[in-house]
């Protein structure tokens, strides 16, 4: 079956929608996972956003005047994030994956590498990205909090939440250790979030960026000196947000980040890889991630 790979229009937001929270849903659910979506309202909203705010490429696969598949490209400097990358249940099988990543290389260009994050369990997917040659370099820990713990941390002294005028100052922060240009998405954040930043006598030691949605609070990404920083920027996060239902995804070598997350009230949800297409590997900095490396 032949797709029709297009750039995503205004009219794709609502069916598309429907695909991303099925596509989430079902697929957690056959593996015996709660869904990462409770409303198809959510995948709607997600659609908006990709759209509004999210990838410079965003790329749909057609069948006969229907939407088969979805995939997304976030160049960052030399560096780009993948990711969602979704197949239509109506149309999988007919390797509509395989063409929607082939076209997203083509645009990738001269980009040093590709990177994205794929759910452990579902082995469909870690096919067809090792068959674009993206290789898992580390593993990742994906982390749920309910809201209903109980448990009020308060806010930490040492963190401020960042304005648009400081955002400049993070940059200076993040762009050397992450390798990766993040501008976009701090602004985005700060506007439509929060991004929270760690001192030490006026000198930044980690910042942690919280994006509220229509589902749960994501906390991530998340670039910090150690873990002892990472942790006081989640406490501060908790103590701002209070009980809302929340999400994470840290890095499994991080264990003492990851036990002290638990602590708080965190519960493990499931694995990830974090697969690389190029040179970029993970640094020696503490780091977590949103639902996807960049982008909305």
């Amino acid at each position: 079956m032949i797709a029709r790979i297009r750039n995503m229009t205004t009219e794709d937001i609502g069916p598309l929608g429907e695909i991303l929270y099925e596509s989430f849903s079902s697929g957690a659910s056959k593996h015996g996972y709660a869904p990462k979506m409770q409303r198809v309202e959510i995948g709607k909203a997600w659609a908006w956003a990709l759209f509004h705010y999210g990838s410079n490429e965003l790329l749909i696969a057609e069948v006969e005047n229907s939407i088969a598949g979805m995939c997304c490209l976030s160049p960052r400097g030399d560096l780009g994030g993948v990711g969602p990358v979704v197949v239509n249940a109506k149309f999988q099988g007919y390797r509509i994956g395989s063409q929607m990543m082939a076209a997203l290389l083509e645009r990738a260009g001269n980009q040093q590498s590709l990177r994205l994050i794929q759910e452990a369990f579902n082995p469909a997917s870690f096919s067809l990205f090792y068959s674009h040659k993206f290789m898992p370099v580390t593993q990742l820990l994906d982390l749920v909090r309910d809201g209903e713990t109980g448990k009020q941390l308060e806010p930490c002294g040492q963190v401020n939440e960042v304005q648009q005028h400081d955002l400049p100052a993070v940059y200076d922060y993040d762009r050397p250790r992450s390798t990766s240009d993040r501008r976009k998405d701090l602004a985005y954040y700060a506007r439509w979030g929060k991004v929270f930043v760690y001192r030490e006598q006026s000198h930044i030691r980690g910042f942690l960026a919280c994006l509220p949605g229509s589902g749960s609070l994501q906390l991530g990404p998340l670039l910090a000196d150690g873990e002892e920083e990472a942790v006081h920027l989640f406490r501060h996060a908790l103590g701002v947000y209070g009980n809302r239902p929340m999400q994470t995804r840290v890095m499994a070598r991080d264990y003492l980040l990851a036990r002290a997350l638990m602590g708080m009230g965190f519960k493990l949800y499931c694995l990830n890889n974090l697969m690389v297409r190029g040179a970029w590997h993970p640094g020696r900095y503490i780091e977590a991630f949103g639902i996807f490396p960049e982008g909305v």
